[in-house]
């Protein structure tokens, strides 16, 4: 909800700031090029944020700032999730971004838990780097810049904005998460895989725990990842997201998934009721750990 503003010589300070800023871009335009990659250098070397729970994020960006500094009582759920790892568990993040759930997955359990994050943005991936070597967390997580889909190969990688932190990108075809057509800000060829293939060829351990958020590109994943899924019997944590009313999306996953021997244990929403595009959290089991999964829930 949108705060009220208010009159109060609260906002006196910001607005100094602000404009001393602006004095400082300026003058920092007029140097030579030479001393303003300096400049840089040294602003990157200082622009480390560490979160409450001692989690550390190198930030070179103004959204990989507000990306960490977001209120995250959403994530709650998926947090309890994470919490409830045991200890050699594999933990594949499908749509890492720039770490933040990976480095919480590291974080909780002290490198009991193996952790492959996949992040095709190269922009995000190179923040996704950075802060897991800021962590020294590298034995622990294994960055991939791959495109997790239904195909293996060289694929169009068609970006809704660039930067860091950015969100709402596409691989293969311009399409959103309403399965809508946008006009892409740039585009760059990423390397796709089928899960079951990268598994395979580079003899990776199956995961036990996955969690999916692709921005509408859920059953491209699950489609690539089969085999997998049919084998392990991993826990699957998605985002689901439903455009309109009647969109068959989340359906369809749910029907996916379900013939291939899950079933939804866990449902959350986040968007207030009837409004859209609706936001929801769904875990999914294998039938036959929904007991053992129950008596987790219970104790």
């Amino acid at each position: 909800m949108t705060r009220p503003q208010t009159t109060s010589t609260q906002h006196k300070p910001a607005t100094d700031d602000e404009a001393a800023f602006k004095r400082l871009l300026r003058r920092a335009e007029k140097l030579p090029l030479k001393h303003r990659l300096r400049l840089l250098d040294a602003l990157r070397s200082g622009t480390v944020l560490e979160r409450g729970d001692g989690i550390r994020f190198a930030i070179e960006s103004l959204p990989e700032y507000k990306r960490v500094r977001r209120h995250k009582s959403a994530n709650k759920p998926l947090e309890t999730w994470i919490a409830s790892f045991g200890p050699n568990d594999i933990f594949f993040d499908i749509g890492a971004n720039t770490g933040s759930l990976s480095l919480l997955a590291a974080h909780a359990h002290q490198g009991r838990v193996r952790i492959v994050a996949f992040e095709p943005a190269s922009d995000s991936f190179g923040a996704l780097v950075r802060n897991v070597l800021i962590n020294d967390l590298g034995r622990t997580v294994t960055p991939l810049q791959v495109a997790l889909f239904d195909e293996t190969g060289i694929r169009p990688f068609h970006r809704s904005s660039l930067g860091a932190g950015s969100a709402l990108h596409a691989v293969g075809e311009a399409i959103d998460y309403a399965r809508r057509p946008f006009a892409p800000a740039a585009v760059e060829h990423v390397l796709a895989f089928r899960l079951d293939d990268l598994v395979r060829t580079f003899a990776l351990p199956s995961p036990t725990r996955l969690k999916l958020d692709v921005d509408g590109a859920e059953l491209k994943v699950l489609g690539g990842a089969r085999e997998v899924l049919t084998a392990t019997r991993c826990d699957v944590f998605t985002e689901l997201v439903e455009a309109g009313p009647g969109d068959p999306h989340p359906a369809e996953i749910i029907r996916f998934l379900h013939e291939l021997g899950y079933v939804q244990v866990e449902l959350v929403e986040h968007s207030p009721p009837g409004t859209y595009p609706r936001i929801l959290d769904a875990l999914f089991v294998s039938r036959s750990r929904t007991s053992h999964h129950a008596r987790g829930r219970k104790s």
